[in-house]
């Protein structure tokens, strides 16, 4: 062989050895193997012990109905990706589950999943000098993942199925989770269960989930002042779907004892009368009024339900947006 032949032959092999190619049909959890189909499988193990309240949203339902142009915002504030990275939100992302913690403030983490384009997105995420907001994207490095945040919001994508998103600290506290392992559900299983529970006859996840333990959660103790029904809540849990004429929701509050629960209980059918709610309403430039509950209590529960109209869900979600 002529000494060309060597020269490219040593450089051929020096390249191969100085890139392996990565297995994207598994993750290092704990330090050990694990198949991508089982985060995408069991997505609620992603996220952190001690979360106060945990969520799950259908969102291809709702790209479904007229208010997609809100949640297509929500998600773009989750995942501030432009064109270029081949992600489009009403066709990608198909459920959201999320948790609010205590850690250093308010934190969140969330768990999206979809069918994502790895490669484009990370591409993207990498060259990208401004998010459609004109907001800096920063890429930093933990737990041998990739975080890209945006005014300490952003995002880590995990497997093709499943992206982590939240604020810094409950993304790396979820990070953590597959750093140090064992890859199992460190969240309370009545939360769980209450959220992957199947509703009626008709199969499949609620369309919207929230459940929580704010047992002495200082902020809901100063809201009661002005909402007495939080007064002495402990536990709550609420699940709808996105039928006529907008939202119908379903839920159940959880007091310190039975004669509390009954204060609730008034307080909770008086919802519409708190001249607080109407002031926030105006305060944020919408019109009409809390809605109407059907309430009734047994023991130191009381379950309630209710209707929420298009323009009232509207309403919410921009609310939301504009934390993004």
């Amino acid at each position: 062989m002529h000494r060309r032949g060597h020269v490219i032959l040593l450089v051929a092999v020096l390249a191969l050895l100085g890139c392996p190619k990565t297995d994207q049909s598994l993750v290092l959890v704990g330090g050990k193997a694990l198949a991508v189909e089982v985060i995408d499988d069991q997505p609620l193990n992603v996220l952190p012990s001690g979360a106060l309240l945990l969520g799950t949203l259908d969102v291809e339902a709702l790209f479904k109905t007229n208010l997609g142009g809100q949640v297509g915002r929500i998600v773009a504030g989750l995942l501030p990706l432009g064109p270029e990275s081949g992600f489009v939100p009403a066709r990608d992302v198909k459920r959201i589950y999320g948790a609010v913690y205590a850690m250093q403030g308010a934190d969140f983490a969330a768990v999206i999943q979809g069918n994502f384009n790895v490669a484009a997105i990370q591409q993207a995420a990498q060259t990208r000098a401004q998010t459609p907001s004109g907001a800096q994207l920063v890429r930093t490095r933990y737990a041998d993942y990739d975080i890209y945040t945006v005014a300490n919001l952003g995002f880590v994508v995990l497997t093709q199925r499943t992206i982590l998103s939240g604020n810094e600290t409950g993304m790396r506290r979820a990070l953590d989770r597959l750093r140090f392992g064992p890859f199992n559900q460190a969240l309370p299983s009545w939360m769980v269960e209450l959220l992957q529970e199947k509703p009626g006859t008709q199969g499949g996840q609620a369309a919207f989930a929230l459940v929580g333990d704010v047992t002495g959660q200082g902020a809901v103790e100063a809201a009661a002042d002005k909402l007495p029904f939080l007064a002495a809540l402990r536990l709550l849990r609420v699940r709808g779907n996105f039928q006529p004429p907008g939202m119908n929701v379903v839920g159940s509050l959880t007091y310190v004892d039975a004669a509390t629960a009954a204060k609730g209980a008034v307080g909770l059918g008086q919802l519409q009368q708190y001249a607080y709610l109407a002031s926030l309403f105006a305060t944020w430039g919408f019109g009409g009024k809390a809605p109407a509950l059907e309430v009734t209590q047994q023991d130191a529960n009381v379950a309630f339900a209710t209707e929420i109209d298009t323009g009232t869900i509207n309403m919410l979600l921009t609310l939301v947006a504009q934390l993004f």
